[in-house]
């Protein structure tokens, strides 16, 4: 009987283990250094609260529907806006736009020598629902990313609302230890020799996939080589 609820005991550990995402994994495990904590705090000490304007006295000149909002949402957007990028003046756009149909982690969680596997992952209850899924690395067959009703995710909100500036900062430094700030290039997707995604896996077409492959604005990004460079229209045409 004391062996039949060993083995229970370690069935139930093994399970937990799968279970538990790649990233809380590697949050556990992470380190950080005096640099990485000291940009931590500075960040803190300059974050500006972001107004949002609405009913814009001059509208934009390409109107677009507001993304579908969905039953979950990321663990990051939990601090991140959404949209989230801003930085990058030159590709903000599109980078928003991708993040519609792309995990925040498909971009910024790339572990070395770890092999992930892509799929679409519903965000929504209604899992029928295209348009509320969004292509998500899973590892073991696990997603990577946590929601924010996640055991993990509540944890941290909690820590950060009591918690002193200064152990802000090292729990901030923490929490982004496993992500990588830049995203990949735009040609590691929109390229016919390597791939970060299987595009066929995915479920798209031949078609399509040669579409992506050969899109014409990735590959005008992909010449500019300097930040002060300008965007001119007609290089597309190149």
């Amino acid at each position: 009987m004391k062996r039949f609820f060993s083995f229970i005991g370690l069935c139930l550990f093994v399970f937990v283990v799968q279970a538990q995402s790649l990233y809380v994994e590697q949050f556990e495990n992470a380190t950080v250094d005096d640099k990485t904590l000291q940009e931590a705090r500075k960040q803190i000490e300059d974050h500006k609260v972001v107004e949002i304007k609405e009913n814009i006295f001059v509208p934009p000149f390409h109107q677009q529907k507001p993304p579908q909002l969905t039953d979950k949402k990321e663990f990051c957007n939990d601090c991140h806006l959404s949209p989230p990028h801003k930085k990058d003046e030159r590709k903000r756009g599109f980078l928003n736009m991708h993040s519609r149909y792309i995990s925040c982690l498909s971009c910024h969680f790339q572990p070395q020598d770890v092999p992930l596997e892509y799929r679409w992952l519903s965000f929504d209850e209604n899992e029928n629902e295209d348009s509320t899924k969004r292509i998500t690395p899973f590892y073991d067959a696990q997603p990577v990313p946590v929601f924010s009703d996640n055991e993990f995710a509540v944890k941290i909100q909690q820590a950060w609302e009591k918690e002193s500036p200064v152990q802000r900062a090292e729990l901030k430094a923490k929490v982004h230890a496993p992500l990588s700030e830049q995203g990949p290039k735009c040609l590691a997707c929109h390229d016919n020799k390597k791939q970060l995604l299987d595009l066929d896996a995915l479920g798209y077409s031949e078609k399509e996939i040669k579409k992506l492959q050969r899109h014409a604005i990735p590959r005008f990004f992909s010449r500019f080589k300097k930040d002060e460079q300008r965007l001119r229209m007609t290089d597309l045409l190149k």
